[in-house]
């Protein structure tokens, strides 16, 4: 699931379980060891791969998890990566149909003709791009895809001063997208335009689970009593997927996973 570990405070899962996809900056801004800045004058694309950040991977918290400097070769330098705020067309971004480690439902991409959703792109080398692959892929939930005949307005130029993209790589879930009411729910963390459908917190999501699992428990106490418990994730996962709407995109060659 993870190349990161859980915490052991029960407040500390919490704020990680419901945190998700966790802050995330208003603006483009460059990651480095952990730390968010503000957007550099000058940006060195070479061998860097532009990477959809769909949910979490979108927030230097996250980043920070997954790109910690002690698991890499301190003789690579800072652990840089541009991560550009950018506008897909006809797209939204919604909840999944699993339940991490950590407790959150995440997200995946959903093909929303006529909306548009605010998200990022990461510019990763091929260093990081492995260490990503081992965050999204090892748990069978991802896979690593190529979306081709796609809009992506990028607001801040990418290699060659370039301002948009018809084709990016990103992770999705194949089995699909939560629904509630049969319907899927968009993040409400992100930023949308023209939502045809509901938007919720991933508090709300997991309510909405708990409440169809009939557990009578306080919300904080399942989803505790979920990140503890890895056959009660699966059972969940499971529950979630029986009314599941099914992935299609027409766009996606899957490259790994």
């Amino acid at each position: 699931m993870s190349a990161w570990s859980l915490p052991a405070d029960r407040a500390a899962r919490l704020a990680l379980a419901m945190g998700y996809p966790f802050p995330i900056p208003a603006h483009s801004y460059l990651f480095e060891n952990g730390r968010a800045l503000p957007w550099p004058d000058a940006v060195d694309y070479r061998d860097r791969l532009p990477v959809l950040a769909i949910g979490s991977n979108r927030s230097p918290e996250q980043l920070a998890r997954k790109f910690d400097p002690a698991r890499f070769d301190p003789g690579r330098g800072p652990q840089r990566i541009p991560v550009t705020c950018a506008w897909l067309e006809d797209h939204d971004v919604v909840f999944a149909a699993h339940v991490t480690g950590y407790g959150a439902i995440p997200a995946n991409l959903r093909r929303v003709p006529g909306m548009r959703v605010r998200l990022a792109v990461t510019w990763l080398d091929p260093t990081q791009l492995e260490a990503m692959h081992r965050t999204e892929t090892t748990g069978g939930n991802y896979r690593y895809v190529r979306l081709d005949g796609i809009r992506l307005a990028l607001e801040q130029p990418g290699p060659g001063g370039i301002r948009s993209l018809d084709s990016v790589t990103a992770y999705v879930s194949p089995f699909g997208f939560m629904a509630h009411e049969g319907q899927p729910l968009g993040l409400a963390a992100l930023e949308a335009e023209g939502r045809p459908h509901p938007a919720a917190t991933v508090a709300e999501a997991l309510d909405h689970v708990r409440r169809r699992a009939r557990d009578e428990r306080s919300l904080e106490d399942f989803i505790c009593g979920a990140i503890g418990d890895e056959a009660l994730r699966r059972r969940l996962t499971l529950l979630i997927r029986e009314t599941a709407l099914p992935f299609a995109h027409p766009g996606v060659t899957i490259l790994q996973g």
